[in-house]
């Protein structure tokens, strides 16, 4: 798959590129948007602890073609306020997941939904999807925010799917969007 820009407004979205080492500095150490990621395993992968590592994996996993990774950007500064990804692409089912976290000092803005909606019709267009699901644990009521502000309905629970830092399971909400569903907002 070959790394696109997306022209979205005021925000600007684009692969991630060795200049941004320093979000990915800010990234590996912000304990908000590790609490909700399921736990490593010990010892962790190096790009849970280490930025240049975390950097080079975004980067390459354009290459692998199951996975956009783009970052996105005050259209006129270039600040990078999140990541945004389509995931676990599935070409011959059409299928897909999207995920994104945000810097701190960017947070409760609307941009991941932002970010969620101009990636979700990039996919549904470009790439043809017919479904992208987009998963988060139960108790993330951000992120249950960010779902239905973009679109996405609530399909079900995943029960006890979700391991926390410490290792307990909690439940996971499933919601999704379809390429036949009303148009998403720009």
């Amino acid at each position: 798959m070959e790394p696109v820009e997306i022209a979205a407004g005021k925000y600007q979205l684009r692969p991630w590129t060795v200049r941004d080492l320093d979000v990915a500095r800010e990234i590996v150490t912000d304990p908000l948007t590790w609490r909700w990621m399921p736990p490593p395993p010990d010892p962790p992968p190096a790009h849970r602890t280490d930025p240049e590592a975390w950097l080079s994996r975004r980067i390459g996993f354009w290459e692998e073609g199951k996975h956009a990774a783009f970052a996105l950007m005050d259209a006129v500064t270039g600040e990078v306020y999140a990541d945004i990804s389509v995931q676990h692409i599935d070409l011959a089912y059409r299928t897909a997941d999207v995920g994104y976290w945000v810097r701190p000092h960017a947070r409760r803005r609307g941009i991941a939904v932002h970010g969620v909606n101009a990636v979700s019709r990039w996919a549904f267009g470009a790439l043809g999807l017919h479904r992208i699901a987009l998963f988060h644990a139960a108790p993330n009521e951000a992120s249950c925010a960010v779902a239905r502000r973009a679109g996405f309905a609530l399909e079900g629970v995943m029960r006890d799917a979700f391991p926390d830092r410490a290792g307990v399971f909690t439940d996971e909400h499933v919601h999704a969007r379809l390429a036949t569903d009303p148009p998403l907002p720009e």
